[in-house]
């Protein structure tokens, strides 16, 4: 039945091709090209987080695929290598001399993709909706705007410091942070208040009267969808800003199957454009390569990690390891792994790690020497801090691939090189559980990371779901203090020495090793799509400058 869905979609646009096709052949007669952007379809992989089967995904929430990219919009857009934000829905903004105000104004030709105008009330509305949203990870960019904590903590219906005269909104901080402007203006998008004002605050993301099919102000807009296996959208025609020069576009769901039927397809020529978990494995990468020559890979800058974490608390079983609480242990024990052979089994893509910000960076604390394995020292720090080598130590990992399977054989023979007995276990079932709540573990390899490294540490703040496992709340606010200080500077060079000092705190209390960090891989069909070169200047994030895509091919 999925399948004759799918082809009932793809007649449909076939459809579509073949006709503008005809036109353009009899035009190709008299010496016109095939315009391939009018004819042809660009084809996407449609992840969700949620699945695909009812509803889509809401972007407060989880960004799994393309789709919240090409439907929404923010206030401001972020550059790909890091320069100043540009406009999107606002057309401009001030900062006060303080840092402590920022006042946008909003463009009066944004048109939702129902022909409903955007207007500063859609703003107002989506600022203070995300905030009642119970697992919007969006919240964590409000921390210093007055009033937030407010709603958050249904003391308040709406943000005491964001208010709004005319066409302009103002956001007022406790203190001056210069991550908002990355953050909270170019990574919140903006939802109709209209469609979504009825909605219960608590369950906005699974309204189904509008997320059965958004609207947004994008450059494209949703067409036809026939869940769970594919949406198609088309080009945005009233879009306020520079329009799309591809018409047609294909979402083809891939939650029946997964990684396997996501590279399959790739292979068969069925997707133009491919990222994330199923192809960010540069093995995996080049033996889709192998078996279609149309397929090109780009590699890009990623704040993507793997790491181990040590499990500071205790666990359920009683079989805990208490030696990883000294800091000595944890210190030897980094000094035990072998990074180098970890970020080989990723040949191009991985990169060493000593803290979290990569070594060829000006963010680096050059203070802090680069990684060497030492397991002779590492043994003496052992026995000074009289670790107790007859007890093993247990590793979970989650990842079920075969080059993490190879890690953990490489990290086994690593400690073993040091006298330790490491038992490496895959978890699987309830992972939240088994993590934050079971806890038999004395070390965990896991990964995360973001579009900026010094902020990485916030995982070592109180307040998460960390304190589940790192505890010593206490000592770890330090972390919070220094982290503060660092985001309400602009001054250059305290942002450098604050930087430097938070990297040093977190290399000696060691409680979060860095292994490796990998570049992010994008596949595309080189034969069929022309993409935009300055998406691989940084993390692309909501600025994929669609506008300049372009299909050049069948």
């Amino acid at each position: 039945m999925k399948k004759m869905l799918l082809t009932a979609g793809l007649i449909l646009l076939l459809s579509l091709s073949v006709f503008a096709s005809g036109n353009k052949d009899s035009g190709k007669a008299a010496g016109a090209a095939v315009d391939y952007n009018e004819t042809g379809i660009l084809k996407l992989d449609w992840h969700s987080s949620i699945g695909t089967d009812s509803l889509f995904e809401c972007p407060w929430v989880s960004e799994g695929s393309l789709y919240p990219a090409m439907l929404f919009d923010t206030l401001l857009q972020n550059n790909n290598d890091g320069t100043v934000q540009t406009p999107r829905i606002a057309t401009e903004w001030t900062v006060s001399e303080d840092g402590k105000t920022y006042t946008f104004t909003i463009t009066d030709k944004a048109k939702w993709t129902d022909g409903t105008p955007l207007t500063i009330d859609d703003v107002l509305f989506s600022y203070n909706a995300v905030l009642k949203l119970p697992k919007s990870p969006k919240k964590g960019n409000f921390k210093n705007v007055v009033g937030a904590q407010d709603v958050i903590d249904g003391k308040a219906d709406s943000v005491s410091g964001i208010t709004v005269d005319g066409n302009k909104i103002t956001f007022k901080l406790t203190q001056a942070d210069n991550t908002v402007l990355s953050g909270l203006f170019a990574m919140m998008q903006i939802l109709p208040k209209h469609l979504l004002k009825d909605a219960d605050p608590a369950t906005l993301a699974s309204y189904e009267p509008y997320w059965t099919k958004p609207v947004g102000t994008g450059i494209f807009k949703i067409d036809e969808v026939s869940f769970p296996t594919y949406f198609t959208m088309v080009r945005n025609d009233d879009y306020f800003g520079e329009k799309a020069k591809i018409k047609h576009v294909l979402f083809t769901s891939h939650q029946v199957g997964g990684a396997e039927a996501i590279i399959s397809d790739v292979i068969a020529g069925n997707l133009d454009y491919v990222y994330g978990n199923a192809i960010n494995d540069i093995n995996t990468a080049v033996n889709v390569l192998a078996n279609n020559p149309d397929m090109k890979m780009r590699l890009f800058p990623g704040g993507y990690q793997r790491k181990f974490m040590f499990n500071l608390v205790g666990s359920q079983d009683g079989k805990y390891n208490d030696d990883v609480k000294k800091q000595e242990v944890r210190q030897a024990f980094r000094l035990i792994m072998d990074m180098k052979s970890f970020a080989s089994l990723y040949p191009g893509q991985g990169i060493v790690l000593t803290t979290f910000v990569p070594s060829d960076m000006s963010k680096y604390n050059k203070n802090i020497p680069l990684f060497k394995r030492d397991v002779k020292k590492a043994i003496s720090m052992l026995k000074d801090a009289n670790f107790d080598f007859s007890r093993p130590v247990r590793i979970l990992y989650y990842y079920g691939d075969q080059t993490t399977k190879d890690l953990m054989d490489i990290l086994v023979q690593n400690f073993a090189d040091a006298g330790v007995t490491a038992k490496p276990f895959l978890a699987t079932g309830d992972l939240a559980s088994i993590i934050y709540e079971v806890k038999n573990y004395d070390m965990i390899y896991l990964g995360g990371g973001g579009t900026h490294y010094i902020l990485q540490y916030g995982a070592l703040e109180p307040g998460s779901a960390f304190d589940k496992i790192l505890g010593d709340v206490k000592y770890r606010s330090v972390y919070t203090d220094l982290l503060n200080k660092y985001k309400s500077t602009n001054d250059p060079a305290e942002i450098k020495a604050l930087g430097d000092k938070i990297q040093k705190e977190a290399y000696n209390y060691a409680a979060i090793i860095p292994a490796y960090g990998l570049k992010e891989i994008v596949l595309y069909n080189a034969a069929k799509l022309k993409i935009d070169d300055r998406i691989f200047n940084g993390i692309p994030v909501n600025n994929y400058h669609f506008a300049n895509w372009e299909l050049v091919g069948k």
